[in-house]
């Protein structure tokens, strides 16, 4: 079983994405621009969804992204709510509440893109 690695990134590398998993490779990026409650929340945040996809791979059923999505954020929620909540209004901007759109409802974006400008080290 090959290890999670976290990298911490640069806002520009993934913005408007607070952070990044990556299931086959198991690498996390996050912002390093983030107050420490929201780096805290948005790694448990990636960490569950490549938990999340592993279980589901052994089990041969299918990930699905916006399900993976409120879990990811539910479960790390009941463990910390603080850092839930902060990392929540957070989100409330236009760049973010923009990026949700064109990522779930018009799929403008593509997840594939979100880590193109990732410079590795």
């Amino acid at each position: 079983m090959k290890k999670i690695k976290i990298k911490y990134v640069k806002k520009k590398e993934i913005f408007p994405a607070f952070g990044l998993a990556y299931f086959e490779t198991k690498i996390i990026y996050i912002r390093d621009d983030l107050p420490k409650i929201a780096k805290k929340f948005v790694l448990a945040h990636e960490l569950y969804h490549i938990k999340d996809y592993e279980n589901l791979k052994s089990k041969n059923k299918e990930y699905k992204v916006v399900l993976g999505e409120l879990k990811a954020n539910f479960f790390p929620f009941l463990k910390d709510p603080i850092g839930g909540i902060f990392t929540l209004f957070l989100s409330l901007n236009p760049s973010r509440i923009k990026f949700y759109i064109d990522m779930y409802i018009t799929k403008k974006t593509k997840f594939e893109d979100l880590g193109k400008n990732i410079k590795e080290k």
